[in-house]
């Protein structure tokens, strides 16, 4: 499952200037999940693109915040989207 969300990730990411990433309705993720969203970082700025997290769950951020992953870290290519 990951490896299809990472391809379906990168194809997005090759093909958009930038992407947006429904964050709401998040309701777990895992490490692999957080590995995803770094990895979709580093490869739009490899690229010159922009992520966009779109209404950051709770859930989510308590993940980062455990795993020492802040909003910093993933770079001025992703955009965080309080709404």
């Amino acid at each position: 499952m990951v490896r299809h969300l990472f391809d379906q990730m990168t194809s997005a990411v090759q093909a958009e200037a930038q992407v947006e990433i429904d964050c709401s309705a998040l309701a777990v993720i895992d490490l692999a999940g957080l590995q995803l969203l770094v990895s979709a970082a580093r490869t739009a700025r490899a690229a010159g693109k922009r992520i966009s997290l779109r209404a950051p769950s709770d859930i989510l951020n308590a993940a980062l915040a455990r795993a020492g992953i802040s909003p910093a870290q993933l770079g001025d290519c992703v955009l965080i989207n309080k709404a």
